[in-house]
This record gives C-alpha cells, structure tokens and sequence, in this order.
C-alpha cells in the first residue's frame, strides 16, 4: 500500500518588525462603471444605501464594545500602521489602532463620503460609536497606561471620526473623553485625522486637543491646508500643493511607525488619493 501523503509545511511570508504581513504593491487600475477611482479604490454611487444610511459598505463587520474582545489593537496587525515608533520624540513606543464604523461615525461633510478606503476594507472589524465603546475605550486606556508606563500611542479611526454631526452629544460626550483620557493617562499619545469644520463646536472642542496636549496629539482637519494641523488629499505627485505627500504612500518609508512625520511635522500631510 502507498505510504501516506507528506505535505511540504506551508511558508506564510512575514512582513518583518513592524508587520504581520508583507507590504503588496497594487497597480492602478482604470475607472470601470464608475465604481472604482483612477488609483483603483471603490467609489459608491451616491444614492447607494451605505452613502444615504451613513454606514459601512459592510454592516456584518460592526460589532458593539461589549462583544468585542479588545478595542485596541496592536499596530503590528496594520500594514500600514506598525509596531512601535522608530524616530523622533514617541520613539521606542508601541502603537495601537482604533477602528470605528465609517460614514455612522463621520460628518457627511467629508470629501470621501463616497469613496472611503473603508470601502476597499470588507474584514476590518469595525466598532460602534455609542456610550458602552467610550466607557470601554477609557477603561482600556487606563490598562495601555499600566503595560507603557513610558508611553504608548494610539491611531485613533483608521476608520470613523469623532462621531456625526447628526448626532452632536454623543459626539461631543467622545471628544470629551479624550480630554480626560489625556489628563488621566500621562503616557498616552494620539494621532488621527478628522473631516469636522475646525470652526464647529465638535471641531472646536477636537482642536483644542491640539492646543491642550501639544506634545501628546495631534488631529489634522482632512481637506484643509492648515499646514501643521491640515490635511489633503490629492490625485498624484505632480499635484502636490507645497505640502509633504505621505513617505509611505511614495515608498521614502515604511509606515507610520518608521515616519513621524504626521504627528511632529508644521507641514500639511499630503495622501494620494485611493
């Protein structure tokens, strides 16, 4: 009788230090049906549901705090994201990510309202933005402060905002909880992006994170050229404004982690657009 079948072990290839998974590189592809932009990335129509409903593209992947098993995530699991900070003044600090649900957790003012990467991101797990996910968010805020007594940083929304505009309190009311996580948890760091109106109360109130914690935030208004505080999106490199494009997007560096330059820079943040 033939011997049993031998499997050669299966190589899963790693994406090094910073990384779980290898960088991929994707070609462009071209505009088909007015569902994907010039860089490939999913546009939606605007009178499709997840666009007139204000939610995700995929509402299986939104789960609430309570049945989540934790809201920070390792930025190891981040391709593009990373492990720990490399450079500058956050160097040798681990990096956590936060993921919310885009569009519910959004102002409909945001230019990408219809062609959010979270569009091209069908197994993220994305997270509810209600009372229990900011009692949970603080609760584990305070344990990242006991594991990195010398600090730690959080990429807040790499989907989601600081909440809708629709729904002002709640907004507000997670704002605010960022201002006490700062005051409470001295090694906590962020850095995020948000589409608000810096001049509206919930920009406002998101700015002066800026101004209060000025070594420890740092939110940039998507869509404004607000030099230390702005960014923009544009089509490619030949379209920069005078800003800096994003040195992983060109391949100048890694990832966040390798880079620093969103969170220390008085330049504004330049992205290609997806």
């Amino acid at each position: 009788m033939p011997g049993p079948r031998v499997y050669s072990k299966r190589r899963i290839p790693s994406g090094g230090f910073q990384h779980r998974i290898p960088k991929i590189v994707h070609a462009a592809k071209p505009a088909r049906d007015g569902k994907r932009g010039r860089s490939g990335g999913v546009v939606l129509h605007p009178a499709h549901p997840a666009v007139v409903d204000a939610r995700t593209l995929f509402p299986g992947s939104v789960i609430g705090a309570d049945e989540s098993p934790r809201l920070l995530i390792d930025g190891f699991n981040s391709r593009k994201v990373g492990k720990r900070v490399t450079k500058g003044a956050w160097k040798g600090m681990p990096i956590f990510t936060l993921t919310l649900e885009e569009r519910a957790a959004c102002p409909r003012s945001c230019a990408q309202w219809e062609a959010c990467y979270g569009n091209n991101m069908p197994f993220a797990r994305r997270h509810r933005l209600d009372e229990d996910l900011i009692v949970a968010l603080s609760y584990e805020l305070g344990i990242k402060q006991r594991q990195h007594p010398g600090g730690f940083v959080v990429r807040a929304h790499i989907l989601g905002d600081f909440g809708s505009a629709e729904d002002p309190d709640l907004a507000l009311t997670y704002v605010g909880m960022w201002h006490v996580a700062f005051q409470e948890n001295p090694a906590l760091r962020m850095f995020s992006y948000t589409a608000h109106d810096p001049a509206s109360v919930i920009g406002k109130a998101i700015r002066a994170l800026n101004i209060l914690f000025a070594d420890r935030c740092r939110v940039r208004f998507s869509g404004r050229d607000m030099g230390s505080e702005g960014a923009i999106v544009v089509d490619d490199v030949n379209s920069s404004r005078g800003g800096v494009i994003c040195p992983a997007q060109t391949g100048a560096t890694d990832c966040c982690a390798t880079c620093a330059l969103c969170w220390s820079m008085d330049r504004t943040v330049e992205f290609l657009r997806h």
